[in-house]
């Protein structure tokens, strides 16, 4: 079975009006948190890594989302929020999050 690959272009949003994401990590707790406030019930999130696979997946519960990362062992990824009609992507690195 072919992995899931994220499909975009590197752009903060694709569709709509930007949404702001501000994101930040627990060190302590080892949680991704991203600050974003959905527009629709339906919001998603996407974690790729360069290469384009999706690592991590799941609901948007804002207007915060905590999302573990234990199990993330590159560095360089992808936050890809699909919001209905509104697509928002901004890069991250592990330790540069703040």
């Amino acid at each position: 079975m072919q992995p899931l690959r994220c499909r975009f272009r590197i752009t903060r949003t694709m569709n709509s009006a930007p949404r702001p994401i501000r994101l930040r990590i627990d060190q302590i707790e080892k949680f991704l948190m991203f600050d974003y406030e959905p527009g629709s019930e339906d919001a998603l999130f996407d974690i790729c890594d360069r290469d384009g696979r999706i690592v991590k997946t799941g609901d948007v519960n804002g207007p915060v989302t905590r999302v573990r990362i234990t199990d993330l062992d590159g560095e360089e990824y992808f936050l890809m929020v699909l919001d209905g009609e509104v697509s928002v992507v901004e890069p991250f690195q592990l330790r540069r999050v703040a």
